[in-house]
């Protein structure tokens, strides 16, 4: 077992630990048996469409390019977002890159590129609901430093991507760290500036994926599908909790669709074991909701979305005719 995943297992520990400690197992068994059923429609119907929404999105982010569909698209990113929760390492992510890469004789780095961008306009936008439902309905400051952590964190992040892209001094510093290698010994230098010279055709067709950048048009709906996308999650978590008739507001939906997004960011087994069901919990916790009826909640919200990503990406993915050993080779290269 390689020591990331040891690592990953830790932490799903550590979080379930802080999960089950003084749980009332009766009042988590009873809030499942609350579960109704009456929107059950309307979450699939509206987080499937959320699905093709980031198909549009990511043709956007590649430029409208004639060569995609926003349907094909949504598709390979409904399988990554299947094998992203039962895989460790973001494997879902590697395997878009790699289909692409594979089928569409694209560049792999510019299509990671054009992930990670997605992954930005993702966070900014979840960030910027947290803000707003921290700003109106709760102002603990542990949430506030939350909120503010990661928006600077996502931020941060596209403000110095936007600069590498626009200023294009890749091939300017490499071309002054190979300086520094000639005067080394020719068994040192050679394979240095070999490895030097990968790494910056690497990151040139890596920053390749931000060039929407230089698009106002096409970056414009990639931030308008973003917020239509996250509206979306955030009204399917509104009808999950409304289903057990817990008589919240709205504002719970911001908190735990904001709260739950941030935690599969932290390393853990799969199905985001831990992290995601704390995060549920620190999300109702807010409305002093009790961590087993918080927990029970977070189970039948997974278990919906996994079950639908399951269905769809498992067809999709017999369709679009890639094993998951070339998947899981990928993600080990990376």
């Amino acid at each position: 077992m390689k020591k990331r995943k040891i690592f990953a297992l830790v932490i799903s520990i550590a979080f379930l630990i802080l999960i089950f400690y003084k749980i009332d197992l009766s009042e988590l068994i009873d809030t499942f048996k609350n579960f109704d059923c009456k929107n059950l429609l309307w979450i699939i119907i509206f987080y499937v469409l959320s699905l093709y929404i980031r198909g549009v999105r990511w043709k956007a982010l590649l430029l409208n390019d004639s060569k995609y569909s926003s349907l094909s698209l949504a598709e390979i990113f409904t399988v990554g977002s299947m094998l992203n929760v039962f895989l460790p390492a973001r494997a879902g992510d590697v395997y878009r890159a790699y289909y692409l890469g594979t089928v569409k004789e694209e560049r792999k780095m510019k299509v990671l590129g054009s992930i990670i961008l997605e992954r930005i306009f993702d966070g900014i936008c979840v960030f910027l609901i947290l803000l707003f439902a921290v700003m109106m309905y709760c102002r603990q400051a542990w949430i506030f430093h939350l909120a503010f952590g990661i928006g600077a964190l996502f931020i941060g992040s596209l403000l110095i991507f936007y600069l590498i892209f626009k200023f294009d001094k890749i091939d300017w510093i490499f071309a002054q760290i190979s300086k520094l290698f000639k005067p080394f010994p020719e068994k040192i230098s050679s394979p240095l500036l070999t490895f030097t010279d990968k790494v910056r055709n690497y990151m040139n067709s890596f920053m390749q994926g931000f060039q929407v950048l230089d698009s106002l048009k096409y970056t414009m709906i990639a931030v308008g599908t973003s917020f239509l996308v996250w509206g979306l999650e955030a009204y399917v978590a509104f009808l999950i909790v409304d289903s057990f008739d817990l008589g919240l507001r709205f504002a719970a939906a911001f908190f735990v669709i904001s709260l739950t997004s941030f935690s599969t960011m932290i390393p853990s087994t799969s199905v985001f074991l831990g992290p995601y069901q704390y995060a549920y919990i620190l999300a109702l916790g807010i409305f002093s909701i009790e961590k087993s009826t918080a927990l029970a909640v977070s189970a039948i919200h997974q278990a919906i979305f996994m079950l639908i990503l399951t269905i769809l990406g498992g067809y999709y993915l017999f369709k679009c005719n890639i094993s998951l050993k070339d998947i899981e080779k990928a993600t080990e290269e990376n």
